[in-house]
């Protein structure tokens, strides 16, 4: 139930703030992109660290 959360959230999170700063900067889209794609290594690395946890408990 977690995974998935851990996978959408990120990426949401990053295109949010992007867009906010792309606004306020005047660098569209280049920071909404990269903060995107922080999003996604962020999530999978956490999935991993998850999956990784669980694995050792059993």
């Amino acid at each position: 139930m977690t995974i998935p959360f851990v996978l959408s959230i990120p990426p949401v999170l990053g295109w949010f703030i992007g867009k906010w700063l792309d606004e306020k900067l005047g660098s569209s889209p280049y920071l909404m992109y990269g903060l995107i794609v922080l999003g996604f290594i962020a999530g999978f690395r956490e999935m991993y660290r998850l999956l990784k946890r669980f694995g050792d408990e059993i």
